[in-house]
């Protein structure tokens, strides 16, 4: 079996349009939920052991692996436009507004440590462009009568949390020349890239994490969620709550 083979059946399935990265990954463009996708794309992949894997590579909802093949979802409009890392956010939004579509409902969010219940929510919006003011939340909650709830979205496998490049550069770099007139690492340039030999870890103190973590938006108002989400993680519960 090739791509061109697994491109096949994946045209069964209602899919017509696709991006072959390689001799064993495909990406399926899409303008609907493309958690729901790839689900579907476990479900009729079963021949093939497909399974679902909500962290497997880079993008922000995972991917499919049947066999030896990997087939991935992504935006069809947001091709070259920056579209990574919105998928978990998608998938958040159209996960709580299947429900309160049809009126306020109480809306209950865990990652499975920790839960967050909000009554009378009528909606829930994508803000993760917005980080003016190093701004954090990826989605905000709307409550009945105009209150928002502002909330940061990681997947489960997340590590980083903001590029050290624009937290903390000026910083690392008096670390890093200190360091390097003392001799305790060294500096290769190899043509515009500079290696540094060992890595250096500098501890952060506790407001540098809380600053990290909650930016300028969370801290008091909001939360963070570590989870990546799939659309069966959102249902109704017996009492009418979600």
């Amino acid at each position: 079996m090739t791509i061109s083979d697994i491109e096949k059946r994946l045209r069964k399935m209602g899919y017509n349009k696709f991006k072959k990265e390689s001799s064993k990954t495909i990406s399926i463009l899409t303008e609907g939920n493309r958690v729901d996708v790839l689900e579907k794309v476990e479900k009729n992949l079963q021949d093939m052991n497909a399974k679902y894997d909500p962290n497997k590579g880079s993008s922000s909802i995972g991917a499919v692996v049947a066999d030896k093949f990997t087939i991935k979802a992504r935006p069809a409009s947001k091709q070259g436009k920056g579209s990574a890392g919105l998928g978990n956010e998608d998938a958040m939004i159209n996960g709580i507004e299947q429900f309160t579509k049809n009126g306020p409902m109480t809306v209950c969010i865990t990652d499975g440590k920790k839960k967050y219940e909000y009554k009378n929510v009528i909606g829930v919006e994508e803000v993760g462009r917005d980080t003016t003011n190093r701004k954090k939340a990826d989605v905000r909650l709307k409550i009945k009568g105009g209150k928002k709830i502002p909330i940061s979205i990681k997947k489960d496998n997340a590590e980083i949390w903001e590029s050290a490049d624009s937290y903390y550069s000026s910083i690392a770099k008096k670390v890093v020349d200190r360091e390097e007139v003392r001799g305790t690492i060294a500096i290769e340039q190899k043509g515009s890239i500079s290696y540094m030999q060992p890595n250096l870890g500098i501890k952060t103190t506790n407001s540098e994490k809380r600053d990290v973590v909650f930016g300028s938006d969370l801290l008091n108002k909001g939360f963070v969620v570590v989870k990546t989400f799939r659309g069966s993680d959102f249902q109704m519960s017996k009492d009418g709550d979600m």
